[in-house]
């Protein structure tokens, strides 16, 4: 396709003789002539280095809850960085930061600060194993913990044809280099099936150390819960002395204050935070009851990290949360992304696309398929081609989600009503555009 222009396409070079493949993180990549350098960012938007502006709806894959370089997160970060970097004791800006988690999520009664969600989901497991004596761990079909060894099977990137037998699923490896005996600690269910959760459970329920699961589908179209789904899960979870995990790196502080038990109402033994806790900057979150604070706290399990609660990260947290406990940004997110889901779907429909807008204003995916996704196997009924091409004529247009509707658009709270029409317009014209190349979809595709 070849989003690059002159400029930008010299700094990718210069970034392929000194990154592999010219990035820090294989999810970047989009070959050499579609992966984008950037200059900056400001509030909805960001800028590539030949200048060109580009209306942000991946938003860092949902860390600017702010948007760029918001003025508060700024100074507060500024003002630390000449004063508290790391220490190696606990420092005056992360017990503030604690402080504000505890007191905006309601719910934990201790936490602990780490630097990305992998390192938050991680240290979840094994605090969970540890309180358990056990080592089998639950996960959901299309969901992603991070990049460690313990969750790499049946990723969003798992061909859902590959997965086998509702009843019997087959973990799907999602990486070279992970020890075949980690296969056996890892068990994979369809997400929204309460029947084969509970049945699962009747098998190997004592055998479970915990159900890690995202309470709504931030890797997979945004799925929601079914009515009775997360229920179910905290009750077998209580019956089997089990733990209950909500990777809350993607929804927390980002669907609400409270993030997923705000919206869902119920509570986890543990959750995990990150993206939208520090707007941006490197920090997450590992939240948790009196009955895991108290396994911790006993010593036997293992918890750390060089630059967990450092006073920059902890000073962009405070600073976010801060801003974020007003609400202002709450309801501007919502009225946005409302119109945006609204609007999106009128067009699909008169243009006669068979889809859904599926998720909460705050982060939404396209699925363009029959009826409404429930779990990670109707991945197979979404027309992923149509969707591709269609986002990257929207980037041409300078409107950027990402082409994979698995991953969903994330709005922040400098968004506004000018950029909502801004991005309608652009994808009724490449929607238009693509289904008048219908016969050339699968080379646009291609080409991404």
């Amino acid at each position: 396709m070849g989003l690059q222009g002159t400029q930008t396409a010299q700094w990718f070079e210069r970034a392929r003789n000194v990154l592999v493949n010219g990035v820090s993180s294989g999810y970047r990549y989009s070959g050499d002539d579609d992966t984008l350098v950037i200059s900056h960012g400001e509030g909805g938007y960001i800028w590539d280095m030949d200048g060109r502006r580009y209306l942000d709806f991946q938003c860092g894959w949902g860390t600017n809850i702010l948007g760029h370089g918001d003025p508060d997160v700024a100074a507060a970060v500024a003002e630390a960085v000449t004063s508290c970097t790391s220490f190696a004791m606990t420092q005056q800006r992360e017990v503030e930061a604690a402080e504000k988690v505890v007191s905006c999520l309601r719910w934990p009664e201790r936490m602990r600060f780490t630097n990305t969600g992998a390192e938050a989901t991680m240290h979840a497991i094994r605090l969970a194993r540890g309180v358990t004596g056990r080592d089998l761990i639950l996960k959901f079909e299309g969901t992603y913990h991070g990049a460690h060894d313990y969750v790499l099977f049946t990723t969003p990137g798992a061909p859902p044809g590959d997965l086998g037998s509702r009843r019997r699923p087959i973990p799907h490896q999602a990486s070279s280099g992970i020890p075949e005996a980690i296969r056996t600690y890892i068990r994979t269910l369809p997400f929204n099936d309460v029947e084969q959760v509970e049945a699962f459970f009747e098998d190997h329920g004592h055998e479970v150390a915990a159900i890690l699961a995202e309470p709504m589908l931030g890797n997979s179209f945004g799925i929601l819960p079914e009515p009775g789904f997360l229920e179910t899960l905290r009750r077998l979870c209580d019956e089997y002395s089990s733990v209950l995990i909500f990777d809350e790196v993607k929804t927390g502080f980002r669907i609400g204050l409270g993030g997923a038990v705000e919206a869902f109402g119920v509570i986890p033994d543990i959750g995990t935070y990150a993206k939208a806790i520090g707007n941006g900057l490197p920090v997450a979150a590992i939240a948790m009851n009196a009955r895991m604070a108290a396994g911790l706290q006993a010593g036997g399990i293992f918890q750390g990290g060089t630059y967990s609660g450092n006073g920059v990260s902890a000073a962009a947290v405070h600073a976010t949360l801060s801003k974020l406990e007003t609400g202002e940004p709450f309801r501007r997110i919502e009225e946005t992304g409302t119109a945006l889901m609204e609007g999106l779907q009128k067009i699909l429909d008169a243009k006669g696309v068979e889809s859904k807008v599926v998720g909460k204003p705050a982060m939404f995916s396209i699925f363009m398929g029959e009826g409404t996704p429930r779990e990670f196997r109707d991945a197979a009924r979404h027309d992923h081609r149509l969707h591709a091409a269609t986002v990257l004529g929207m980037i041409e247009r300078g409107v950027m989600p990402c082409y994979d509707a698995l991953e969903p658009w994330f709005l922040c709270a400098a968004h506004n009503a000018e950029d909502v029409a801004i991005t309608l317009a652009a994808f009724e014209e490449s929607l238009e555009e693509t289904l008048a190349r219908a016969g050339d979809i699968p080379a646009l595709f291609d080409e991404a």
